[in-house]
Order: C-alpha cells, then sequence, then structure tokens
C-alpha cells in the first residue's frame, strides 16, 4: 500500500479540537487515501485540501498505529515535501490522473476497472503491476518508478484501443529529488 504518516506533533494549547495530537496521512491517490481513511473509520467529510495535491487527512495519534498496521508507511516531512512538490508539478500535465514522489519511490496508481497494458512511458520510467492490493482489491494498479528527476504522461489502454473499441487512460508523473524548486 502506498499511504504514508509522518511524525506526531503535539498542538496542545494550539487547537481546540478533541485530539491534540495528530499526524498526516495521505496516499499516492486519493482512492487509496479514501479507502484507508474508511478502514480506519474516519470521515470523508474531514478530508483537507481542495488543490489536488495537498488532500490528506490529520490523523489522531491514537488512530497512528491502525494505519501503520494497515501498511501506511512512516516517513519524514522531507518526503512528504517531496512527494507534495511532485504531484502540484504533475497535475499541470494534460492528463487523467496525477501523482508524484521523491526520486527513488514506487508510487502505486490505480486504474478503472479494465484489461490495462502500459502503450508508452517517459525514457525512465519503470512501469509494473500490484496485484492485491490490500484497499484496491482486484482494481488494476500500476506502480510507477524512477531513479532520476524526470516529468512525463505514462498512457495506459485497454487492448481494443487500435480499434477505437478500448479506453486509453493517461497518468502524469513526476519524480524530484528536492523539496525546493530549483533555482533559476
Amino acid at each position: 500500500m502506498s499511504c504514508y504518516v509522518d511524525r506526531l506533533i503535539d498542538y496542545t494549547g494550539r487547537v481546540p479540537y478533541r485530539h491534540k495530537v495528530w499526524c498526516h496521512l495521505v496516499a499516492d491517490s486519493d482512492d487509496e487515501l479514501l479507502r484507508a481513511a474508511e478502514q480506519l473509520g474516519l470521515s470523508e467529510a474531514w478530508l483537507q485540501g481542495t488543490r489536488g495535491w495537498d488532500t490528506h487527512f490529520d490523523l489522531p495519534a491514537p488512530l497512528r498505529p491502525a494505519a501503520q498496521a494497515l501498511g501506511a508507511i512512516e516517513v519524514d516531512f522531507r518526503f512528504m515535501g517531496r512527494r507534495t512538490r511532485a504531484r502540484r508539478e504533475a497535475l499541470k500535465l494534460d492528463a487523467d490522473q496525477a501523482v508524484g514522489a521523491p526520486v527513488g519511490t514506487a508510487v502505486e496508481v490505480p486504474l478503472p476497472a479494465g484489461d490495462w497494458g502500459m502503450l508508452s512511458a517517459p525514457r525512465g520510467v519503470q512501469v509494473g503491476w500490484r496485484a492485491d492490493h490490500p484497499l484496491l482489491g482486484e482494481q488494476p494498479v500500476a506502480t510507477l518508478e524512477a531513479s532520476a528527476e524526470l516529468a512525463g504522461v505514462v498512457t495506459f489502454a485497454e487492448p481494443g484501443v487500435a480499434s477505437s473499441t478500448g479506453a486509453v487512460c493517461r497518468v502524469a508523473v513526476v519524480f524530484t529529488a528536492t523539496a525546493r524548486k530549483p533555482a533559476r
């Protein structure tokens, strides 16, 4: 599963909420994030971020171990910054979905139900498939990974694309090595 939690922060004295200590729960896709939240008993109404690249849940401390038991990976703030920046940059590309991650991190991309194959990918992107996803079940899930910074669009297609009967799904992907924009 490609869900992530960062370290717990104590907001005691700074927030009026019942839970004063929490971390962030994010995922490679909003599908995964919402399925994880459902498993943890979080209401979709608590989803934060409306810009597409910043969706997350504030996860109360008592639920963090349950998220990790589901497979959420503990990461640091640098990873979160790189992931967020990469996803924001991917949204600028013309595609059906956008994902981003630090270089060397595999990204899981849920695709609509169907018999998908990879039609094209930028040079340097390794494409694979994940079976038995713990949250998405039988839904097709592609894995994308790169060992260097890059941005581009991976195109997946169903078998009938050549005869105009199959569907196409374009996934924008950005892999970044730094949390800040490069100096100009």
